[in-house]
């Protein structure tokens, strides 16, 4: 604890020498301000604390900022403690895959946004969510405000089993659209009602990544679901795509030949045939088999 104390009080002589003898020390208020809110990381806030502690004149107005800081990191180090880590190891993770199942709430989400929108986790690569129940109201609490900068190396993202509907699904695809997670490979939202809707707010979003695997296993989707994500692919949509998952849904014949016909298109060129492409669906084995058919047809591996 001392050689903890001893670090703090360093770093906080550092920026006081910082501000008094650099070009800091000629900013006005409000400059000071700008600098005080791009410091301002809930889960290492003795920077900014520091700052405003050694600028003249600039604590009293930057009291408020400083007291949303303090909540913002009390929040942190609880929602850190819930997922059995903390806030120097969160900075640093290229994984959260111990989140899974820790009963975490929309309140919780909303926490995790916000660390994603003012630090970024720009080593994370890997998170699970699974397994959380937080719905509709935990999917937008976490996706307000997200956008470029935030977890932009996140290459895989599990939401499985969380009650997530059309609303959130919707969320999830507006945050794609400002940029968040541009280098996704991995979205698997399985056992979530997202529904017909949901996946056609995704569509497009989706058809702009880079996916490798798509896994809507049990995600309520029919015959409209398939055609908004399948229908009149470009020549980028769905190029990587190698894996997916539509089992236990309601999809029938119609929704397969829109599967079909995408495949004749040219479409899913790198997509491969697997027991959970459509198992357990109202379409016919013959549909079916002439799915694993077209993809055996241009020599796609069975997965």
């Amino acid at each position: 604890m001392a050689a903890r104390a001893t670090r703090s009080t360093n770093r906080k002589a550092r920026v006081a020498d910082a501000v008094a003898t650099g070009p800091l020390g000629a900013l006005s208020h409000d400059e000071l301000g700008v600098v005080f809110d791009g410091l301002a990381d809930p889960l290492q806030p003795v920077v900014s604390v520091a700052l405003s502690s050694t600028c003249l004149g600039l604590r009293t107005p930057l009291q408020a900022a400083l007291e949303v800081l303090k909540e913002r990191h009390e929040r942190s180090v609880a929602l850190c403690r819930k997922m059995w880590t903390s806030c120097r190891a969160l900075r640093d993770a290229e994984s959260l895959l111990h989140v899974y199942n820790k009963g975490l709430t929309a309140d919780d989400m909303a926490t995790l946004g916000m660390i994603l929108c003012t630090n970024g986790l720009p080593r994370l690569k890997m998170i699970d969510l699974g397994v959380n129940g937080f719905g509709d109201a935990g999917m937008l609490a976490l996706c307000e405000g997200l956008g470029q900068g935030a977890a932009p190396s996140l290459y895989q993202l599990r939401i499985g089993f969380n009650e997530v509907g059309p609303a959130g699904a919707e969320a999830l695809a507006a945050a794609l659209r400002r940029g968040a997670w541009p280098r996704l490979e991995t979205l698997e939202l399985y056992h979530n009602p997202v529904g017909n809707q949901g996946v056609t707010a995704l569509a497009t979003s989706l058809r702009n990544l880079r996916l490798k695997e798509l896994n809507l296993v049990n995600c309520k989707i029919g015959d409209e679901g398939v055609t908004s994500l399948l229908a009149d692919l470009g020549k980028d949509d769905f190029k990587k795509l190698e894996k997916l998952y539509l089992a236990k849904n309601n999809i029938t014949d119609a929704g397969v030949a829109k599967l079909l016909a995408a495949l004749d298109a040219g479409g899913l060129p790198q997509l491969v045939h697997h027991y959970y492409l459509l198992h357990d669906n109202p379409a016919s084995a013959v549909a079916v088999e002439a799915v694993k058919h077209a993809l055996a047809k241009r020599g796609a591996p069975v997965g």
